[in-house]
């Protein structure tokens, strides 16, 4: 059974001043930015992020990756204010619909809960039942 999780955030504010930014290794002119987050996201948020990632419109010049705790941005220069609020609206959007999958999830343990107490009542009339019907014929 699906069990529910915690969102994860961006930890550090989004001030281009403030954030890691360091020269690509691998591709020339492009840039990684590293952001933490609070907490490391569970398998659910990860692919709940790739499904509002591919749904952008503006992924075409950025690769984001999520290594532990940590979302990092590879992009080309110019415009990163933009782009910080870019992968700050993924995350919020993530966060969303993060939330509907826990409601969802919630919805279906109490559901699978009532079903066991309504089994157990009936469990326990049929029982009731039985040891009535053993003493009135015995």
């Amino acid at each position: 059974m699906a069990q529910l999780s915690e969102k994860a955030n961006i930890k550090n504010p989004t001030d281009p001043k403030s954030i890691d930014i360091q020269k690509d290794p691998l591709h020339p002119g492009a840039y990684i930015i590293s952001l933490s987050l609070d907490s490391e996201p569970s398998y659910v948020w990860l692919t709940l992020f790739e499904q509002e990632l591919w749904g952008s419109l503006d992924f075409w010049d950025r690769k984001v990756l999520i290594v532990g705790k940590s979302l990092k941005l590879a992009t080309t220069p110019g415009r990163v204010e933009e782009k910080l609020h870019w992968l700050e609206g993924l995350v919020v959007g993530t966060n969303k619909r993060f939330d509907e999958y826990n409601r969802k999830v919630r919805a279906k343990q109490d559901a699978n809960d009532e079903k066991f107490m309504d089994e157990d009542l009936i469990r326990k009339d049929v029982t009731n039942w039985a040891l009535n019907r053993s003493r009135s014929t015995a």
